[in-house]
Formats: C-alpha cells, sequence, structure tokens
C-alpha cells in the first residue's frame, strides 16, 4: 500500500546550470571521485579500526548514501565504477558469517557500533537502488541479510540477548535504535517476516533506556528539547525510521508522533538558516534561542542540516504539506551552501593541535555561525585513521544534501506533476500518463523572482501542474500562456490540457523582511552534557540581554548576511531603516563589489543614510578567519524586540 501523497522514483534527467550545478559537480570531483578515499574508508572495517568505541565506521556508509544520489542526477560512469568497486571491497571485509563492522568481536556493541553498521546497510541499500548488474545486487541483498541476521541473533528480547538500547554507551540507545531504518528498508526489499519484527522490537523499545520518545512524540505535551535525551541528529534518525515502519504498517499513532515530531522542530528548534542546536548538535530551543551571543560556536551542526533536509523531503512525500518543501529550501540555500568549503580551506586548528597529522581540507564545514562569528570552529566527528589521515562526519553525510535537491525538485502526485524548486535548467520526466516531458525553467533564481517554465511534450495531456508557492512570497502573480492564472498558498494547482509549448510565468514576492529576534523568559533546557556517558541533565538558560539587539533580513529564500570584507565590521552596531510593513528597501549595485563569488549582493539602508552591503549567508565567512568573519542576526544600536 502506497500511504504517500507524492512519489519519487521518476527516473528524471537534470540539465542544470547554476549555483546547485556546481556545488554537486564541486563536491563529486573534490570528494567522491577519489578511489583512495572510498579505499581507506573500507579498511577501517579489515580492522579494529574503532578500537576506542569511535565512529570512522559511520564515514562509509554516509558518504556512499550521498555518492547514490548525487550519481541519480550527474549520471557519471566514472562515479559508478568507483562507487560499485567500493561496494566489492565493503562486502569482501566481511567475516565468514557476514559481520561487517570496525569493532572487533571482544568489544562490538558498544560505542558506535550498530550507528556504523547502520551507515553500512544504507549505504548498500542506496546503491541497490542504482545497481545495473542483477547479479551483484543480488549479493548486495545477501550480504546485508547476513549484516543483519548476526545483529538480530545477539541483540533483542531473551537471557542471551543484548537490548537495543543498550548496545552503546552514548546518548541513551539513540544511536544504536536509529538501526530501525535499514531494519525496515531491507523488509521491504525482501519480504522477510524477521526483518519487520525486528523493527517491531526495536519501535517497542521506544529509542531510549530512559524514555520511549515515540510515545512522547505522539503524546505532543513536550517539545524535543524538553525530552530527556536532546540528541538532534540521532533523534531525527529514529524518527525517519518510525516514518518508515509506518509505511509499512499504516499505524496512525506512529504517523501522528513523526508529524508531531516534524511540528514541534519547526515551531521550536528551527532557525533563520534552516538548522537546529545552539548548544552543539542538541535540540535546545532554537528558534528563541538564537540570538543569544553566548552561544557555543559549535553549533547548527551540518550533519544536522542534511538529516533534516532528508527528513523534509520524506515528510513531503507522506504529507504533500508544502511547509516541509519551504522548510527544506530554507536549509539547501542557507546552511547546507553555507558549509560547503569552497575555498579548500584547511581547518584551522588542524595545523595547530595535531601537527603531526595529515592535513588536508575537507569538502564541509561542520559548523555555522549565526550572531557574529567565524567558520571553521572544529570538524564534526574527527577521528584519525590508522594511516594518519583524519576525517569527518559532516564531510561525509554532507553529498546526500546536494543529492537530495534534485530529488526533491520534481515530484509526482496522483493528478499530475508537483515542483518543489525553482533551479535554471531542464528536467526531463514523463507525465502521468507515460508520456515525454521535458520542463524548462528560466531564472536566475534565487537572484531574483522571475520564473518562466515552458512545457516540451510528445503529445497533448490532462494534468494538474502543481507549483509551490513559498509562504514566504505574499504577492505570487502567476499566468498560462500569458493569461492570468488563479493563485493560492501552499501549491498553485494549475489543471488543464498541456501542450507542447505550453508556458507558465511565476513572479515571486522577493521583497527584503526584517526579522526580529523572540524575547523569552528563564527556562529549563535538557542541554547540560555529562560528556563521559553523554546524558544530559537540566541546566537554567536566562536570554543574552545582547540577544534583542539583534535583527535580520531575508529575500526569498536567502538570509543575507554581514562579512567583514564588505566593508563593515561585523562587532560594530548599526541602525537600520525598516518600513512600518517590516520591510526593507534594499538597493542593488550596478556592478557587484564583493571580493568573493554570491548568489546576491545588496546595500541594506541605514538611519545615518549610508548603506550597508551585505551577501547571500551561504556565501560569507569562506575563508574560516576574522577577515572574514560573517553574521546573520547583526548587532543593532538598540533593542528591535521587546522582553515579554
Amino acid at each position: 500500500v502506497n500511504r504517500d501523497r507524492f512519489s519519487a522514483g521518476m527516473d528524471c534527467a537534470y540539465a542544470w546550470h547554476g549555483v546547485i550545478d556546481r556545488s554537486i559537480r564541486y563536491i563529486e570531483d573534490f570528494q567522491l571521485l577519489r578511489p583512495e578515499l572510498w579505499r581507506r574508508f573500507v579498511q577501517q572495517f579489515r580492522e579494529d579500526a574503532d578500537f576506542d568505541a569511535g565512529w570512522r565506521g559511520e564515514y562509509w556508509g554516509k558518504m556512499m548514501r550521498g555518492a547514490c544520489f548525487t550519481y541519480s542526477y550527474t549520471q557519471n560512469g566514472q562515479l559508478y565504477d568507483i562507487l560499485s568497486q567500493t561496494v566489492s571491497d565493503m562486502m569482501e571485509s566481511a567475516d565468514p558469517d557476514g559481520r561487517i563492522s570496525s569493532y572487533g568481536r571482544d568489544h562490538e556493541f558498544d560505542g558506535w557500533d550498530i550507528w556504523s553498521r547502520k551507515y553500512v546497510l544504507l549505504g548498500m541499500q542506496y546503491f541497490h537502488e542504482i545497481c545495473k548488474d542483477a547479479a551483484f545486487a543480488e549479493r548486495i541483498v545477501a550480504s546485508m541479510c547476513a549484516q543483519t541476521d548476526y545483529i538480530i541473533e545477539k541483540i533483542g528480547d531473551g537471557p542471551d540477548k543484548m537490548p537495543i538500547t543498550a548496545a552503546t554507551r552514548h546518548w541513551r540507545g539513540l544511536n544504536s535504535s536509529s538501526l530501525l531504518e535499514p531494519v525496515v528498508r531491507l523488509y521491504r526489499l525482501t519480504g522477510r517476516q524477521k526483518y519487520l519484527d525486528f523493527a517491531k522490537y526495536i519501535v517497542d523499545c521506544g529509542g531510549t533506556d530512559v524514555e520511549n520518545i515515540f510515545d512522547l512524540a505522539y503524546e505532543d505535551e513536550l517539545a524535543p528539547y524538553q525530552y530527556p535525551v536532546t540528541k538532534a541528529y540521532e533523534m531525527t534518525s529514529c524518527f525517519e525510521g518510525l516514518l518508515e515502519y509506518y509505511r509499512i504498517t499504516g499505524i496512525e499513532r506512529y504517523k501522528t508522533a513523526v508529524m508531531n515530531f516534524a511540528e514541534q522542530i519547526l515551531k521550536t528548534d528551527f532557525t533563520v538558516i534552516g538548522s537546529c542546536g545552539c548548544t552543539h548538535e542538541l535540540f535546545d530551543h532554537s528558534s528563541v534561542r538564537q540570538t543569544n551571543t553566548t552561544n557555543t560556536p559549535i553549533a547548527q551542526e551540518t550533519c544536522v542540516t542534511v538529516t533534516l533536509m532528508k527528513f523534509f523531503y520524506q515528510l513531503l512525500l507522506l504529507t504533500g504539506d508544502p511547509v516541509y518543501a519551504d522548510a527544506f529550501e530554507r536549509s539547501a540555500y542557507n546552511a547546507f551552501l553555507g558549509a560547503i568549503n569552497t575555498e579548500k580551506v584547511v581547518e584551522p586548528l588542524i595545523a595547530a593541535e595535531h601537527p603531526t597529522w595529515n592535513a588536508e581540507p575537507l569538502p564541509f564545514d561542520s559548523y555555522s555561525p549565526l550572531t557574529a562569528g567565524t567558520r571553521g570552529n572544529g570538524i564534526g566527528g574527527l577521528k584519525l585513521m590508522s594511516d594518519n589521515h583524519y576525517y569527518g562526519c559532516c564531510a561525509c553525510i554532507g553529498s546526500a544534501g546536494c543529492g537530495l535537491i534534485p530529488k526533491i525538485t520534481l515530484l509526482r502526485a496522483e493528478d499530475g506533476l508537483v515542483l518543489n524548486l525553482f533551479i535554471s535548467g531542464t528536467v526531463t520526466a514523463r507525465t502521468p500518463a507515460g508520456g515525454r516531458l521535458a520542463l524548462k525553467q528560466e531564472t536566475a533564481y534565487p537572484r531574483d523572482g522571475a520564473v518562466r517554465i515552458t512545457l516540451d511534450m510528445d503529445r497533448d495531456e490532462a494534468f494538474v501542474l502543481w507549483i509551490r508557492n513559498p509562504a514566504w512570497s505574499k504577492s505570487t502573480e502567476v499566468t498560462v500562456n500569458g493569461a492570468p492564472a488563479a493563485v493560492s498558498g501552499g501549491y498553485i494547482q494549475l489543471r488543464r490540457v498541456w501542450k507542447s509549448g505550453d508556458a507558465v510565468e511565476l513572479v515571486l514576492d522577493m521583497r527584503t523582511e526584517a526579522v526580529r529576534p523572540v524575547a523569552y523568559a528563564p527556562q529549563v533546557l535538557m542541554n547540560k552534557v555529562i560528556w563521559v556517558k553523554n546524558y544530559i541533565v537540566p541546566t537554567y538558560d536566562r536570554q543574552d540581554p545582547l540577544a534583542l539587539r539583534h535583527i535580520a533580513f531575508r529575500r526569498g529564500p536567502l538570509m543575507l548576511a554581514q562579512d567583514n570584507r564588505l566593508g563593515y565590521s561585523v562587532d560594530d552596531p548599526a541602525a537600520f531603516l525598516v518600513g512600518e510593513d517590516g520591510y526593507v528597501e534594499v538597493r542593488f549595485p550596478a556592478e557587484d563589489t564583493a571580493p568573493y563569488a554570491h548568489m546576491v549582493e545588496a546595500r541594506l539602508p541605514l538611519a545615518d543614510g549610508g548603506y550597508m552591503t551585505v551577501t547571500d549567508y551561504a556565501s560569507a565567512g569562506k575563508l574560516w578567519t576574522e577577515e572574514s568573519k560573517m553574521a546573520v542576526w547583526m548587532l543593532t544600536e538598540k533593542p528591535v524586540a521587546k522582553p515579554e
């Protein structure tokens, strides 16, 4: 039974140009087309690499998932061959009983062992989706079954088995419980009841050994930052698994839990750049805490951003609610693109703290600043490997963010096609009746809001073209072949007999809107970490007095940001001119002057009659030094919001 409102898997082909295409191909070239990197990651499973209860075993599967998404876009034969070889290498690393682990048997099911095995399974599952060799695909399924059967033999109910929530020393079992997702997917692939039974066991365990987080979400009395464990990335991964379990079982309680969890994130823990967590990688009420200058620079983790993007993509498929497409776009164009290491900077602390390591730039930054700060504040998930090279979790997960953007752009509804993102170029797909369709977008989006969509079809066909009308666009205009069409919130649904050459023109409201901080009362947060066992204990939180002296500016999907290189110190307060309607009359230079590549450059008006130059957030701060110190929340001379 298909329980999703929208569906993917349309065998789309892409001919895009612009920032998205450049980003995907940059990561493919810089990271994914490196056989030696794949060999290094497989090597972790040929030795007791995680002797220290580490997570080196997650690297391969994380990057494999993103590489498979990327291949679906680029169709690069060289990439496919590299992925085929590394999957074969990984299967050859297995023990005779099929076990694949970066942990020796004498200390398995500890630390991040199950978490890493989860990623091996996911990596193989996503390669299986693109695999062109039927016999090889069967070998992959056999390997995944052997890996999972070994786990089931050791983990579960019974006197001789270990509980899933005890198969780690971290986060009360959240990381090990996230095994749920690939187990459900393996059941879907094989139909073997034992995998569904094991999935049910994991769900019944509730995600942690201290509280059933699925029940907490269903009851909806607490936000995720109030749960007794608040690790954002791992918790979201557990709910991804629960979403997959709902798709199989149809148990409405679990759909409700997933939906409640997602809605709470958007309400309580989603920042202007589209990420979570102002305290490490924890849910911590960051929707209101994001303007505190006292927040740690280890925040807004790229692993969290990409996991949210994948979660929002799945929620959009499930529900058809454009709020998740809006959220995905915010994450993609701000936090995610901002994390790409376009300048190939070596993380500054590596040379200083680890002078003997084999230093090299990683493809993604791990943390993103909100108030005045720099990039390059550490490598998330940093581990040294036995060949003296290092890597990190965010560096491995990032390519999935690139690959998800094409996947979400054009989806299928029961009565038509759904266009979610506006990207210059052509997507070739099939119409609902199976005809050929080339959907061409001519646009400078997100630089401006004019989009011309032309359909090239091999035959006329009646269907609905759903076009996302972003929530931030307050005065969208639409025409079909020059005639005005009705505009609605959420999705604009254009129902007609479409003919080759038909054109839809969309004009989105790209006015620059001021975003103000939220005043909040003192509160108790579950965000103090006892790092020895990763337990969370309550801590008292009070709003930083400077928090209300910040303001941010959104133009379309882009947040605007300061950068020291633009001529105005991010540490100096400014007085901005904001209209009574909450919008700002920005100017755009005849010729851009910013000394770095960017999507948009603008001049914000100041009270003294001058202007401050800003660019899009994703392009700022790329030197990872004080020279390119940046801020999306800009300091003002006086408060712009009032305490409650």
